[in-house]
């Protein structure tokens, strides 16, 4: 594969978008590999909202980023909001503070926007921790729809790579801020066209997951409460198993479609298949918090 190099596309002004609470364990990572696409003009704006001394941290060691410092925790929808709110870019490219851009990332993502019928294209997704089988678990549940190398269009992206002009963003409202996790589906969903929505499945970010046990079943349990908002506000495939009586099924469906994304893929197939213990454990808590979440819109 040619080597994809590092710059914006020509003619159009970038921003680089990245919410943050709490995540020196991972921002450094992300900014230093910023770093080259800043040094071609690309602005890159950071949210900061740990109400600490993280803001000042990053503005000392990372000078060429653009830190808005906010008083309190804010979700990421808003954050991100206000960050295309401060951005000068024409383009504006959403990047999460756990998520490590590969080499020719920015490039290959701005490529695909090039061609997009819609203003804006969803990238990949590798796992950043593969070395942890509750990470891998976590990886394959929520991003097994944005696999590198993976051909064609996607129902919707994930805000951790993603790429919008501002006329698209603005034209759908951007993201909506009450709700999270979720609140990158609504507005990908409303981007897509025909619900198809662009996929670039050679710009590819090192996501780095939730590695306790724990923290892994509360997240897929949030996943499935917002999936049931998620269901009532945006059309979505399958969105009647987001409601009674089929909710309690939802983890068959899922279990279904992540069979199929990875057919094909015989080395991540042998992953899941040893990690299916940790697997249905993770449909199961979001089944439950699907079936809470749409019992609670009852």
């Amino acid at each position: 594969m040619a080597k994809v190099e590092q710059v914006p596309v020509p003619g159009r002004s970038v921003s680089v978008v990245v919410p943050a609470w709490h995540a020196m364990s991972t921002l450094p990572m992300v900014l230093d590999r910023l770093a080259q696409e800043s040094a071609a003009g690309v602005e890159v704006i950071v949210v900061e909202s740990s109400a600490d001394s993280t803001a000042e941290i990053l503005r000392q060691r990372w000078p060429w980023a653009r830190v808005l410092a906010l008083a309190e925790r804010t979700l990421p929808g808003r954050a991100r909001n206000l960050g295309v709110a401060a951005a000068s870019g024409e383009v504006l490219v959403f990047l999460d503070a756990d998520a490590v851009p590969a080499p020719g990332w920015l490039a290959a993502l701005l490529l695909a926007l090039e061609s997009s019928r819609v203003g804006a294209v969803a990238g990949a997704v590798d796992n950043g921790t593969p070395r942890n089988a509750v990470g891998t678990a976590c990886w394959l549940l929520e991003f097994s729809e944005f696999l590198p190398g993976r051909r064609g269009s996607t129902s919707h992206g994930a805000s951790c790579n993603l790429a919008v002009a501002r006329r698209a963003l603005d034209r759908v409202g951007g993201f909506p801020e009450l709700l999270f996790p979720g609140e990158d589906t609504i507005l990908t969903v409303r981007l897509a066209s025909g619900g198809h929505l662009p996929f670039a499945g050679a710009a590819v970010v090192y996501h780095h997951n939730r590695t306790g046990l724990w923290e892994f079943l509360r997240h897929q349990y949030r996943l499935g409460g917002s999936f049931a908002e998620i269901c009532r506000t945006v059309p979505m495939a399958h969105s009647n198993f987001g409601r009674p009586p089929l909710a309690p099924l939802s983890w068959l469906l899922r279990l279904a479609a992540l069979a199929r994304r990875l057919a094909g893929r015989p080395r991540e197939a042998v992953i899941a298949i040893g990690l299916s213990p940790l697997l249905v454990a993770g449909l199961f808590a979001w089944t439950a918090g699907l079936m809470t979440g749409a019992r609670s819109h009852r």
